[in-house]
């Protein structure tokens, strides 16, 4: 991610990136500015700031049809046109009705004729593919209890608010479990290990159940869609999908990012959101065991980005694994990832959904 460069100064620039330091002694150095403070003057890794995807409402607003061309014409006032609609009634009143006769004393017989004739020889019907599953599967209970929060004054911040209500998180239903699929092209050699490993750190910190679906083909995209029956399961939303890349094939991996994480939601009956999949994207170069031979760090990169796929948002507390740039000396979650997270874990079902 790269700063525009504007005038800058220490109050900071306006968009996050990089850019020259304002406190550097030669006027060579750079510093990241996370768009609230200056940060490390070293690399961030695997710091990628990420939006939750929202669909459109599940019920369009209905589109109001065109007038027509008569009606167009009934109600224009024109008289280079015909006159006003009184006097074109009064004109062409009695050839309407003598139409309409005719077409009433002729079509009757014939439907008469027809009456054993189905209707299904003189239209077909077409089947829209459905867009989500059916409501309720595996929708049950609370599933787990997040663990204990330790005492602390650790700041956490959510990707997300319920339409109109600041004080509710969008979170994933805690009383389905979450599927996941692993893409293991371009990981490394203990890239599936760690990501299990990650994900029972998060099972603790939530309470929510992972349930391991397999491997899988697919790989990332921006546009993946949320319910995919040809590919997953009819009876469920797509798994959250897990994959190394690159920045080549997944353009959010360019520059220092190592990962990206982002769930996708769905809304419910009540037109609150609800989190139904989501994908992470590692950068396969940058995970490398040769890149980063220090593999807690890696960990760390999993968990901040299975952060952001829960529902977490990036947090201006440096001692927070949510942090936006790289604190190596942070490995795990902190006081407040563990608060947001818990908050997060014990949000309302959606057996509707």
């Amino acid at each position: 991610m790269v700063g525009r460069r504007d005038k800058d100064g220490p109050e900071g620039p306006r968009a996050p990136g990089w850019y020259p330091d304002p406190w550097s002694a030669t006027g060579e150095g750079e510093r990241y500015f996370d768009g609230k403070k200056w940060g490390s003057s070293e690399k961030p890794i695997g710091r990628h700031s990420t939006v939750a995807e929202t669909p459109s409402r599940l019920r369009p607003p209905t589109k109001l049809r065109p007038r027509s061309k008569w009606r167009r014409w009934l109600r224009s006032r024109s008289p280079a046109r015909g006159g006003s609609m009184n006097e074109r009634l009064r004109r062409y009143g009695p050839l309407l009705a003598f139409i309409l006769l005719v077409a009433v004393v002729w079509g009757i017989p014939r439907l008469r004729s027809h009456h054993n004739t189905s209707l299904s020889q003189f239209v077909t019907p077409t089947t829209l593919a459905p867009t989500r599953p059916p409501p309720g599967i595996e929708e049950a209970k609370p599933i787990g209890v997040p663990a204990p929060v330790p005492a602390g004054n650790g700041k956490y911040e959510v990707l997300n608010d319920q339409p109109g209500d600041p004080s509710t998180p969008v979170a994933w239903d805690p009383c389905r479990p979450i599927h996941y699929v692993i893409n293991p092209a371009g990981a490394p050699p203990d890239g599936v290990a760690m990501i299990r490993s990650a994900l029972a750190r998060v099972h603790t910190a939530t309470g929510f159940e992972f349930v391991d679906d397999g491997t899988t083909t697919e790989t990332p995209s921006k546009d993946r869609l949320s319910y995919q029956p040809d590919r997953y399961s009819a009876g469920r939303f797509a798994p959250v999908l897990i994959a190394w890349s690159n920045e080549n094939a997944f353009p959010s991996l360019a520059g220092y990012v190592a990962g990206v994480g982002s769930p996708q939601a769905e809304y419910a009956d009540n037109n609150h959101l609800v989190y139904v999949t989501g994908q992470l994207v590692l950068d396969s170069q940058d995970t490398s065991i040769k890149s980063l031979p220090d593999r807690a760090v890696v960990r760390a990169i999993m968990l901040h980005e299975l952060g952001h796929v829960i529902g977490l948002d990036h947090t201006s507390d440096t001692r927070q694994i949510m942090y936006s740039e790289a604190q190596f000396n942070v490995r795990d979650y902190g006081n407040g990832d563990l608060r947001g997270l818990a908050k997060l874990g014990t949000q309302a079902c959606y057996p509707n959904l």
